[in-house]
């Protein structure tokens, strides 16, 4: 057999594969076993007649197809170890020659995992931002505990719609004088001052008496996802039918007994406390790590296949849709309210693939140079640690131990990462407290959805 590579643009390479006369012959000789079960020739019992009989009866193209089902994955898998290529996709296969007494001569061209041109990854500067939590951070989050458990009280004291105020209210929107659709509903309650509707909208009810029915003009901003409405002046007829207000928990030891897992308001704000300041460490490192990254793939070379991308971007986008659907949508519903198509939805998620498939492979890369590895030991310590911090010992320790492959890769990410910190000239800079905080709530707030 011989084997010719050539490589061609994005990791992808081209194998031209010769088998000589004798490899064709067996391959001839399988299909016939296989074929001639099924073939009836006058004069002879089925399965039963010599292969020469068969070639003249029906010629030997008869038997090609089963040859070549016999051989390709023979010859293919062959070319591939000869070759040394590591292929990441199923292979394209072109015949150019199969001619008995001759030999066969295929062509595969496919994806392969692509070389890494390393660039400098040591010495690199980061910058690290430095925040702490403070009092007003925790008095924030306390605040916002106290809003998710409040109710909503009906307003006695007066009739008129004022900012904060929870109205509900039917609304029919019209354009040109006729509806539109998903411009109307009945007893909708809106928060006055939330920006759930369109600009000018809200500010128009306040002022309104309960029972009241009136006009309000309002348009469309330009970029709105609807076409047909986007910069459009369009009136609405709204009738306000009932008012109620937030009430508030008061804050203290009873409403953190309330929350469940604490006994007095100070055990609560130490819990919140330690809650954010977590946050804030896992916000700093993947800052850092983002910073770092980039400046190696800046520094790098790596032309990924076509496959690999595509790969990465239906990873994402079955993630988007499962994301979407826990949220309580349907993709059909985000497209429509995006204006969007699949593809589109998807081709917008590529320069983030990219990004993603150049950061795991850099990492690869780095940890192969620099001999980074991971003990048995390391497995059992982290395994250990896990259960440890979960409610379910048990199944944690049987999850994980039925997991080792993908915990030995996590192990080896942060080892990794650990070694590039180490090699890197890290400058400390102070960040102001009340930015931090809100990073970190939002980052706890992202998790939790996770």
């Amino acid at each position: 057999m011989n084997v010719n590579l050539e490589k061609l643009e994005n990791s992808r390479v081209r194998l031209t594969v010769e088998a000589d006369a004798a490899k064709l012959e067996e391959g001839l000789a399988h299909a016939y076993r296989t074929v001639n079960r099924q073939i009836a020739i006058p004069g002879f019992r089925k399965g039963k007649a010599p292969r020469s009989i068969v070639e003249r009866y029906y010629g030997v193209s008869i038997f090609f197809e089963d040859a070549l089902d016999y051989l390709v994955p023979q010859l293919y898998e062959a070319a591939v170890k000869e070759t040394g290529i590591t292929p990441v996709d199923q292979p394209e296969l072109d015949l150019e020659k199969i001619e008995p007494g001759e030999g066969l001569s295929l062509v595969f061209e496919v994806d392969v995992y692509p070389e890494i041109e390393l660039g400098q990854y040591k010495g690199l500067s980061v910058e690290k931002r430095v925040r702490k939590v403070d009092k007003a951070d925790v008095d924030r989050e306390l605040e916002q505990l106290r809003m998710q458990h409040s109710e909503l009280i009906a307003v006695d004291s007066r009739d008129d719609v004022q900012e904060g105020d929870f109205a509900n209210i039917d609304f029919k929107g019209y354009l040109d004088g006729k509806p539109f659709s998903g411009g109307a509903a009945a007893g909708y309650t809106l928060e006055i001052g939330s920006g759930q509707f369109i600009p000018g909208f809200e500010e128009q009810l306040i002022g309104m008496k309960v029972g009241e029915e009136k006009d309000i003009n309002v348009t469309f901003p330009e970029q709105y996802y609807n076409e047909e409405l986007a910069g459009k002046e369009v009136t609405f007829n709204v009738k306000i039918n009932g008012l109620k207000e937030r009430s508030l928990p008061e804050l203290d030891d009873e409403f953190a007994k309330d929350l469940g897992e604490y006994e007095t308001l100070a055990e609560l704000r130490d819990s919140i406390r330690e809650r954010l300041e977590a946050s804030l460490t896992r916000v700093t490192k993947e800052e850092m790590e983002n910073k770092l990254i980039e400046q190696i793939i800046e520094n790098s070379t790596i032309n990924l296949p076509r496959s690999m991308i595509q790969g990465q971007v239906e990873t994402m986008f079955n993630n988007f849709r499962f994301n979407l659907m826990y949220s309580g949508m349907t993709l059909e519903q985000y497209l429509e309210f995006t204006n969007q198509t699949e593809e589109e939805l998807q081709k917008e998620m590529e320069p983030e693939a990219i990004r993603q498939l150049k950061r795991s492979l850099i990492l690869d890369e780095v940890a192969e140079r620099e001999g980074i590895s991971v003990s048995d030991e390391e497995i059992e310590r982290k395994i250990d640690e896990m259960v440890e911090e979960s409610s379910d010992p048990e199944q944690t320790r049987q999850n994980w131990e039925n997991s080792r492959d993908r915990l030995t890769t996590m192990i080896k990410i942060d080892k990794t990462w650990d070694f590039l910190f180490e090699n890197a000239e890290v400058t400390e800079v102070e960040v102001d407290s009340e930015d931090a905080a809100e990073e970190a709530a939002d980052e706890d707030e992202a998790s939790a959805t996770e």
